[in-house]
């Protein structure tokens, strides 16, 4: 694992804000809706920028603005800057998207071989079902199919692969993985199709929930759509940045008191990566064999 360190901070934050000014732009231009979400908007509302001990930065996008986002990208030279898809980046273990910075890298599992420039996160905000027990229902399959997406984009040796055996809550990750060596490409295609399918199922406005289903925050991650309004804008670390017009409920959902620093013991820093390169955009068998693990290209 390596440490931001202090020193770094300044540094690192320099250059994931510039990737949301670049974000920014393109929507301004293209007139695409975008949202600060999470630790994002609290540091937005209460600090007007990233919240001290934060190193990340998120933004999710209705589902219809996450679309024309992806197309813009696709059909436009973004310069110092790529968009990273899952349907764009071999062994990429997530169903949200990355803008990311060329000249940089960044590791963040041990035992999955992706490699990518630092980025800001990107969530789709899906329509859901009108009765909450089915929305859940979905918000649950998404999440176990996720699960087996970078169940199979991890490459384990022989001897991980064995030890899943002798815990019996891991043989369902055993049988992904055994699923994923006989037909990584053609399973992961299946996968993302099975998401896709979740997501487009209730398009977005067509009820009165929503959903962020790659989020981290289980059944809390389905709320009203009215939360979702017109924007609203804050100061941001010498930018200006979009929050929802119902921010405050939204906030509050998620994190009670949003307003209220934390305890000191809480302020909990991310500021531990499995390995990051500010200087440099390194090959991914390079990485690897940085942080000592093998690379075995022939199984992606």
């Amino acid at each position: 694992m390596q440490e931001i360190t202090p020193q770094e901070q300044p540094r690192w934050n320099a250059i994931i804000l510039g990737i949301l000014k670049k974000l920014i732009s393109i929507c301004e231009e293209h007139h695409i809706d975008y949202y600060c979400c999470g630790g994002t908007a609290i540091g937005a509302v209460r600090h007007h920028g990233m919240i001290p001990w934060d190193d990340d930065i998120d933004v999710f996008m209705p589902r219809p603005d996450y679309d024309r986002f992806i197309a813009v990208c696709q059909q436009t030279d973004l310069g110092d800057f790529e968009l990273l898809t899952p349907y764009n980046k071999d062994n990429y273990f997530m169903y949200f998207s990355k803008l990311c910075k060329k000249g940089t890298t960044i590791l963040e599992r041990h035992d999955t071989p992706c490699v990518f420039g630092l980025f800001v996160d990107i969530f789709p905000l899906d329509g859901t079902a009108e009765n909450m027990e089915e929305a859940i229902r979905l918000k649950r399959r998404f999440t176990k199919i996720q699960n087996r997406l970078a169940a199979i984009s991890a490459h384990y040796t022989f001897g991980e692969y064995l030890q899943l055996l002798l815990t019996p809550h891991e043989w369902g990750r055993f049988c992904h993985k055994t699923r994923g060596f006989i037909g990584r490409k053609s399973y992961r295609k299946k996968l993302l199709r099975m998401m896709d399918e979740i997501c487009y199922k209730h398009p977005f406005g067509s009820t009165s929930r929503v959903v962020v289903y790659c989020g981290i925050y289980g059944d809390k991650e389905i709320y009203p759509r009215e939360w979702v309004s017109k924007a609203v804008k804050f100061p941001f670390e010498g930018l200006e940045v979009c929050l929802s017009g119902g921010y405050d409920h939204y906030l509050r959902h998620f994190f009670g008191d949003y307003m209220q620093l934390p305890p000191v013991e809480k302020r909990e820093s991310h500021h531990f990566k499995e390995y990051f390169n500010m200087d440099a955009e390194e090959p991914v068998a390079e990485v690897m064999r940085k942080i000592g693990r093998h690379y075995y290209p022939k199984c992606d």
